[in-house]
C-alpha cells in the first residue's frame, strides 16, 4: 500500500507540474514562473532547516492524530479533529517557512514545482527533498519514543 501511495503522489506531482507549466505559458503570467528555490536572501541550508522542522511537525501530527488508537474511554474509534490538526500544521508551516523555502513540506509538492520550472529548480530539488524526508524520519523516531 505504501509504495502505491508514494507512486500515486509522484505521478500526481508530475501531472500537476506539467499542467501548471502549460497554463502559465499560455496565460497572462507567461513571463513569470513558479520555481523551487530558497527565498530571496536565504540559502539552501536555511530553507532545508525550515523544511525539516515543519515537515517533522506535520508528519508527527499526522501520526499522532490519524494512526494512534483512541483511549478505551472514548465512545467512537474516530478522531474527528484530525483534519483540523493536520490542516493547521500545513497552514502554520506554509506561513512560517514560506519566505525561506516556499513551505512545500512534501517531496511530491517539491517535485511538482520543479517540473513547472525545471531549469531554475533542479539545483534545489534533491537537497530540499532530502531535508523533507529527514523531517519525516525525525517525526517517526519521536513518535516511536
Amino acid at each position: 500500500d505504501g509504495a502505491l501511495y508514494v507512486a500515486s503522489q509522484l505521478v500526481a506531482a508530475l501531472v500537476a507540474g506539467a499542467v501548471c507549466a502549460t497554463f502559465r505559458s499560455a496565460g497572462p503570467a507567461e513571463a513569470g514562473s513558479i520555481r523551487l528555490s530558497p527565498g530571496a536572501g536565504y540559502g539552501l541550508a536555511a530553507a532545508g532547516a525550515a523544511e525539516l522542522f515543519f515537515t517533522a511537525v506535520l508528519a508527527y501530527v499526522v501520526l499522532a492524530v490519524a494512526t494512534a488508537r483512541p483511549p478505551a474511554s472514548q465512545l467512537t474509534r474516530q478522531s474527528f479533529p484530525f483534519a483540523l490538526a493536520i490542516g493547521s500544521c500545513v497552514t502554520a508551516g506554509g506561513f512560517a517557512a514560506g519566505a525561506e523555502s516556499g513551505g512545500e513540506l512534501n517531496p511530491a509538492v517539491a517535485l511538482g514545482l520543479a517540473v513547472n520550472s525545471p531549469a531554475a529548480s533542479l539545483g534545489a530539488l534533491l537537497p530540499l527533498v532530502l531535508w523533507e524526508l529527514s523531517g519525516a524520519v525525525l517525526a517517526v523516531v519521536v513518535f516511536r519514543l
